[in-house]
């Protein structure tokens, strides 16, 4: 479907590899955890760690304010990132790694050097969350892939994801959560021919069309809109 995607590629990101660590937890929960800001997160990361819309927000205006030769989304993606497919044929973007250790790009020196701007998934570790049930928003998970992380501290879900798990990323995921199967059925239903005619197109409302100087939520729903149309979908 076009040089941008070389070859279909299962998804591998950490929540579907390691089913095994993972588990769900309640909000009141509390969970022996402590950061030994050790950079064990972040290598081995190699096609782990996908960028959705607002990290690639996040990390364009941040790279730019400090004085990165960035002007827009498209900037941080063709250097810091490279175009992968989720199993079902969904394109995403997934961050890139460095030999030796496929570490991430952004590790410089054992630390994170874009912590501000971090994506969510190392953001909100070792918590994850999914679509909710039962008229909740989300449910929410541990991930214990990395046991040396839970041997002292003490840390609740509630206080962690207040912290970690900022409203502007609570309602661009439950925007996504809507949107995503309804885009991923219309995609698969009109077939790899039609849609690689329309994948430029789809890139572009799904990750590059914002401007920094404006609010990400607006545009990010605009752009929802725009992908709707695009794959022929009615209103969710």
């Amino acid at each position: 479907m076009g040089e941008l995607f070389p070859g279909a590629l299962s998804h591998v990101m950490k929540e579907v590899s390691h089913l095994e660590t993972i588990r769900a937890v309640s909000l009141n929960e509390k969970v022996p955890f402590h950061c030994q800001l050790c950079g064990g997160c972040c290598r081995y990361v190699k096609d782990s760690i996908m960028l959705e819309p607002l990290d690639c927000y996040h990390l364009a205006r941040h790279l730019r304010d400090q004085g990165e030769p960035v002007s827009g989304i498209e900037d941080v993606l063709a250097q810091y990132a490279h175009a992968a497919w989720l199993s079902d044929n969904f394109p995403i973007f997934l961050l890139n790694t460095a030999d030796p250790f496929d570490v991430c790009a952004f590790l410089k020196k054992g630390r994170c050097s874009v912590y501000e701007a971090r994506p969510r998934v190392c953001r909100m570790y070792p918590f994850s969350v999914g679509p909710g049930e039962r008229g909740r928003d989300f449910r929410y998970l541990l991930c214990k892939e990395k046991p040396h992380h839970f041997t002292d501290g003490l840390v609740t879900v509630r206080n962690w994801l207040s912290e970690n798990f900022t409203q502007e990323f609570r309602e661009a995921l439950k925007a996504d959560f809507v949107i995503l199967p309804l885009l991923n059925r219309n995609i698969q239903a009109m077939g790899t021919e039609k849609f690689q005619s329309l994948l430029f197109q789809f890139l572009y409302y799904r990750y590059y069309n914002y401007d920094l100087d404006q609010p990400f939520l607006p545009q990010f729903r605009s752009n929802l809109e725009q992908l709707k149309e695009l794959t022929g979908s009615g209103d969710v």
